[in-house]
């Protein structure tokens, strides 16, 4: 029997560790091994040219939002049926807090994708001598002007995540549901990786900076802020915008439990 507080699910109907749960911590870390790979093996692809005080650069940035934002919704497409391809903790509690996951499978696949990350990330560092990705705050950016805009992106791809898994808008299936979050990462990545380095996500900042051996006194900003975007974003969505779909022609078009297994 679940457990329920205020509506939202703290433990599932079916106990906290299933067959199935087991194979969505398997989507996670692999899923969450395949952004770092891809993602992160963009920025080592980007800045190989580099030299040491070059500017990063319009195309380098372009490059970089290209290798996470199609990567992911890559990895996304491939694991939607199994995990909903959330790859990210503040993705994962922005389901909880918008109802749609426990908080005990946010949790348990939140530290799925740590370990993913960190896996693949020792397997940069090994390769490349460096975890490329790392995150660091850019020039005059400090820890709490780097928190908001943390808040900022994650906020935007919580919100993203959750329209586009939202089966009341009737949405086409396929492709574009994936699609839609890699664009968001990629838009995101274009405005954030020269300021912060783009994290928007607790797996990935860990994953390089702890392979890297960069946690300084401004990481706060990559752990709170994504985690403060899932919380905002997840209530806000949940609670003011999908009810617009609950009535009349909008509820007649692609009807559906809003479980999070159905989305991506």
């Amino acid at each position: 029997m679940g457990v329920k507080v205020l509506g939202f699910k703290i433990v599932d109907d079916d106990g906290c560790f299933t067959m199935g749960l087991l194979r969505e911590i398997l989507a996670e870390i692999v899923g969450t091994f395949f952004l770092i790979i891809l993602g992160c093996g963009g920025v080592q692809a980007a800045c190989a040219d580099k030299g040491a005080d070059e500017a990063l650069g319009a195309a380098r940035i372009l490059q970089i939002g290209i290798a996470f934002g199609l990567g992911i919704g890559g990895t996304v497409h491939l694991f939607s049926d199994i995990s909903g391809g959330q790859l990210n903790p503040a993705v994962s509690f922005g389901l909880f807090f918008a109802r749609k996951l426990s908080l005990v499978r946010a949790a348990v696949l939140s530290v799925a994708q740590i370990i993913g990350g960190l896996i693949a990330a020792g397997i940069m560092k090994a390769i490349f001598t460096s975890a490329p990705g790392a995150v660091s705050m850019g020039e005059g950016i400090s820890g709490g002007k780097g928190l908001i805009l943390e808040f900022l992106g994650t906020f935007f791809l919580v919100m993203t995540v959750l329209a586009t898994i939202n089966g009341k808008r009737g949405h086409a299936a396929g492709y574009l549901q994936p699609l839609s979050i890699g664009i968001a990462i990629l838009v995101a990545h274009m405005f954030l990786v020269p300021l912060t380095g783009c994290g928007i996500n607790p797996a990935r900042s860990l994953a390089t900076n702890i392979i890297e051996g960069k946690i300084g006194a401004d990481f706060f900003a990559y752990i709170l802020g994504p985690l403060l975007g899932s919380v905002v974003g997840g209530i806000i969505y949940e609670f003011i915008f999908d009810p617009h779909y609950g009535a009349g022609k909008y509820a007649a078009v692609g009807e559906t439990n809003g479980e999070v297994n159905e989305m991506t």
